[in-house]
């Protein structure tokens, strides 16, 4: 995936989402984003038709 890309999926992600920490993009499956946070946790975000995101 193209830097251009990751940013836009990760500030959509951030911009729905609130997140106060920052993220690194892990992978991308379809409707399925994850994603790292600077703590070390990996998380699995679901985008909603609505643009909106839900954890998995």
């Amino acid at each position: 995936m193209d830097p251009e890309e990751e940013r836009k999926i990760l500030n959509d992600l951030i911009k729905h989402r609130r997140i106060p920490y920052s993220i690194e993009l892990l992978d991308v499956d379809g409707n399925k984003i994850t994603v790292r946070n600077n703590f070390g946790s990996t998380i699995t975000y679901i985008k909603k038709k609505d643009g909106t995101f839900d954890l998995a």
